[in-house]
């Protein structure tokens, strides 16, 4: 236990190493510990100091820890921590406990952790870092709205044109069943009205054309795929994205890109630096998005 503790310090120690040295402006800095000799332990005759776990630590696992501790000092200073994020942790810990049962506790137990240390330094600042991009959407909407297109739509496939036609036909009929519809003329699938983006994948691209120049007040539109495989019916809900912001938040929180750029939103933003050499090439290679310190 007295090693893994001083392992936990040493943890911290390299990522304050790491960014907050002061080596800026050297392209080929390295961090360095001022005790690295302090022996942690020893195998027969062979001592293992600091300096030996610090460089294995950068080698192995320097930019997922840099990169972990980066992330969750940012959520920390953005995020404040709620009562439900407190509730959640604590259902969270409770499960944990309920499923792994010894598993668990030996987990806790090898990494020197107690439960109050678990919620606090864990499971509370991940509820947190999942509200990051919740916060850069709200933040970016309006340009992520111009640059996404979010529409709500109901889309109804067939088959065949013919039963299309008659989909068609009862709904500007005034059947509002869409479900129903779609069932009794054999549609594909169960249609849902949900949000479609630029980043939809499996929309076809006239229907795509549709969304984006039809509103909510034109009736139900027809349209045959691009490839004339299947036939579609189709219906604008809503192509005011303010009208259905928690609805459009959800759509965009589900787009990698968005992610990756609310990384580099709040990385950028609490000016993330990197002085090691070592830890920035590997930062590099792994994490290139929130490697902000080189963007303009």
């Amino acid at each position: 236990n007295k090693i893994m503790t001083k392992f936990k310090k040493l943890t911290a120690v390299v990522c304050t190493a790491i960014l907050l040295s002061g080596l800026a402006g050297c392209s080929d800095a390295v961090a360095k510990l001022k005790d690295s000799n302090e022996v942690l332990f020893s195998v027969g005759k062979k001592n293992i100091t600091k300096g030996d776990v610090f460089t294995l630590m950068k080698q192995n696992a320097g930019a997922t820890t840099t990169v972990n501790e980066a992330s969750k000092a940012i959520a920390v200073a953005e995020i404040e921590v709620t009562e439900k994020m407190e509730k959640e942790a604590q259902a969270s810990l409770a499960n944990y406990k309920s499923l792994y049962g010894d598993k668990f506790a030996t987990y806790m137990k090898n990494n020197n952790l107690d439960e109050d240390t678990y919620l606090k330094e864990y499971l509370i600042p991940s509820l947190q870092a999942k509200e990051l991009t919740k916060k850069y959407i709200d933040e970016n909407f309006d340009s992520l709205v111009d640059t996404y297109k979010p529409v709500k739509a109901t889309i109804l496939t067939f088959e065949a044109q013919a039963d299309a036609d008659a989909a068609l036909a009862e709904l500007k009929g005034g059947n509002t069943d869409f479900a129903a519809v779609s069932s009794a003329h054999n549609g594909t699938g169960t249609p849902v009205s949900q949000i479609y983006t630029t980043e939809s994948s499996d929309l076809d691209a006239l229907v795509r054309t549709i969304i984006t120049s039809n509103s909510p007040s034109d009736p139900w539109t027809e349209s045959p795929a691009s490839d004339g495989a299947k036939f579609y019916v189709i219906k604008v809900d809503e192509n005011d994205a303010s009208k259905i912001k928690d609805d459009v938040d959800t759509a965009l929180q589900k787009i990698n890109q968005v992610s990756a750029d609310a990384s580099t939103y709040f990385f950028k933003k609490h000016n993330f630096h990197i002085y090691d050499k070592t830890i920035y090439d590997s930062v590099k290679d792994k994490y290139p998005d929130i490697l902000v310190q080189d963007m303009k």
